[in-house]
């Protein structure tokens, strides 16, 4: 079970699994609020689309300022 604070990885229907997110907000509908630690972007996905964090921190290099 995922939680709020846990490091998850996402699967990105363009990327696939790309990794090193944290839960930061429950919202209690199967959706939760993810922040990607290494540009602090957020964004509201499906938690059936979450697993246990194993990956690097995903970025792409181009958005990067």
């Amino acid at each position: 079970m995922l939680t709020v604070g846990d490091t998850v990885d996402l699967n990105d229907q363009n990327f696939g699994w790309r990794g090193a997110y944290v839960i930061t907000k429950d919202y209690g509908d199967g959706k939760v609020q993810i922040v990607n630690t290494a540009t602090k972007s957020k964004q509201v996905v499906s938690i059936s689309r979450l697993r246990k964090g194993r990956l690097a921190p995903f970025s792409i290099k181009t958005l990067k300022p």
